[in-house]
């Protein structure tokens, strides 16, 4: 089984999510008032938090896809 799909998408996810916080560290070098710290509190900060949690979740549910396949393929090998 090719799970490759799930491994590909978090990858561009993990690419926008570094992005996403690179353009804010430039952002916050010019804009740095209460509007700006209000919306990485309350938006950006759980957003990457978010998706660090989800990108932990598709790493292990590749390792368990890998595993499984393996064992799939030892099991019809017998």
């Amino acid at each position: 089984m090719n799970h490759g799909g799930l491994t590909d998408g978090a990858g561009q996810l993990k690419m926008a999510a570094d992005k996403l916080s690179a353009a804010w560290d430039a952002a916050r070098e010019d804009w740095n008032d209460i509007i700006s710290r209000t919306m990485e509190e309350e938006q950006l900060t759980p957003l990457l938090q978010q998706l660090r949690g989800t990108l932990d979740a598709v790493s292990r549910t590749s390792i368990v896809l890998t595993t499984a396949c393996r064992e799939c393929e030892d099991e019809r090998g017998r």
